[in-house]
């Protein structure tokens, strides 16, 4: 009877070693097979703590300045069609208008050129082309405003 008790408790044991032993073995399997699954899980979204979220303060003085710029060239009525002077036109503004806007000058078709300025969500183009000298303006509300000089010689 003693024999049997003491083999009871041997086998008892043995089992608890073995599950404590593949309890174990199975936690360390699934670490990285829970890292991979995470990563499977969901690709195209970075985890939150790796996003870095900008913030873009728009600055209303800026705004103001840039359709201001867009005014003086407006009443200037200024019809430069050379586009060796595009450089000077775009420098003339560009100076003015706030830090963070842009410009670029481009060339198309036919001898037509123009010269484009922008700022958040506003726009000024110089555009010339065989049919005259156009100016078009997209203000901090969203209006848009055009002045046209037509050749007399292409109507």
């Amino acid at each position: 009877m003693l024999k049997i008790f003491i083999l009871i408790i041997i086998a008892i044991v043995a089992f608890l070693l073995w599950q404590l032993v593949l309890k174990h073995k199975n936690n360390s399997a699934l670490k990285p097979k829970q890292a991979i699954s995470d990563k499977l899980r969901d690709p195209l979204q970075p985890k939150l703590k790796d996003q870095n979220i900008e913030i873009e303060i728009i600055n209303e003085e800026d705004q103001r300045r840039f359709d201001d710029v867009a005014q003086l060239m407006f009443e200037k009525a200024m019809i430069k069609k050379d586009i060796a002077c595009a450089e000077l036109i775009q420098s003339e503004y560009l100076n003015k208008m706030p830090t963070q806007a842009q410009s670029q000058i481009d060339s198309f078709d036919l001898g037509d050129w123009s010269i484009y300025w922008n700022y958040k969500d506003q726009s000024l183009e110089y555009y010339v082309g065989c049919y005259g000298v156009f100016y078009t303006h997209i203000d901090r509300n969203g209006v848009e405003h055009k002045v046209e000089f037509k050749d007399q010689s292409s109507l």
